[in-house]
C-alpha cells in the first residue's frame, strides 16, 4: 500500500478501493486492488486540493466515481496497445491519471496552461507512483514539433472542434478520442469512426466515447 495513503483509517481505505472495483465490474477486464488504491488516492488528493484550488465541479467522492471515473475507463477500452497518449487541458487530471493507472502500457502526457492545476498533477503523478505520466504546462497551439498516437480532451473544446483541433497532435495513423453524449460527424471528409463504447454515469446520464482515424 502507499505510503501516503496511511493519512486515511484502514475503513476508509477499504470502502474507497471497493467503491472502485465496483465501477471496475461494469467494464470488460479487471484491475487489481493495487491500482484500485492508487485511484482512490488521486481522487481523495483531488478532493482535498479542491478545497483551496479550482480543480473539478464534484464536490465529494461519489461524484468522482460515479460521474467522472467512468470516462476513463471507457477511454482505456478505446486507446490501441502502447500508444503514447494526450489529454489536453487536463485539468484536475480526469480522465488522464486514472487512465494512466488503468493502462501502464501507454505513456500518457498532460497538457495544462494553468500553474496551479500543473501542481496538482505533478503531485498526484508522484504519490499515486504513476510513472507513465508527464506534465506539460503549456496550451494546445504550443506543443510545437510534439506528435502523439492518440488525443483526448474532455470539457475543453465542443466536440465538432476538439475534432478539427485533434489531428494536429498526432502521429501518422493515429487517432482523436472525443467525450461526449452522442455520435459526431467531423467535417474532414478523412475522417473516420474506427471504435466506439457507450455507457452511463451513476446519475443515468448517457455518454458516448469514439475512437476517430484520419487516414
Amino acid at each position: 500500500m502507499l505510503v501516503s495513503m496511511l493519512s486515511y483509517s484502514p475503513s476508509m481505505l477499504d470502502e474507497a478501493r471497493s467503491d472502485v472495483l465496483s465501477v471496475a465490474r461494469d467494464w470488460p477486464g479487471t484491475i487489481g486492488e493495487d491500482v484500485a488504491d492508487r485511484i482512490a488516492l488521486f481522487m481523495r488528493r483531488l478532493l482535498e486540493w479542491n478545497q483551496r484550488v479550482n480543480l473539478t465541479g464534484a464536490r465529494s467522492f461519489e461524484d468522482l466515481l460515479g460521474e467522472h471515473l467512468p470516462d476513463s475507463f471507457a477511454i482505456s477500452k478505446l486507446v490501441p496497445l502502447d500508444s503514447s497518449v494526450v489529454d489536453v487541458g487536463a485539468g484536475g487530471g480526469l480522465p488522464g491519471i486514472p487512465f494512466a493507472l488503468l493502462r501502464p502500457d501507454c505513456r500518457v502526457t498532460l497538457l495544462e496552461p494553468r500553474a496551479k492545476r500543473v501542481a496538482f498533477l505533478n503531485t498526484a503523478a508522484r504519490e499515486t507512483a504513476c510513472k507513465n505520466v508527464s506534465v506539460v504546462r503549456a496550451r494546445l497551439e504550443e506543443v510545437g514539433a510534439l506528435r502523439f498516437d492518440v488525443a483526448v480532451s474532455r470539457a475543453t473544446f465542443s466536440p465538432e472542434k476538439w475534432l478539427e483541433l485533434g489531428p494536429s497532435l498526432l502521429l501518422a495513423s493515429g487517432r482523436v478520442v472525443l467525450l461526449t453524449t452522442f455520435a459526431v460527424k467531423p467535417r474532414a471528409a478523412n475522417a473516420r469512426l474506427v471504435d466506439s463504447v457507450g455507457y452511463k454515469t451513476s446519475s443515468g446520464s448517457a455518454r458516448w466515447a469514439g475512437c476517430y482515424c484520419f487516414t
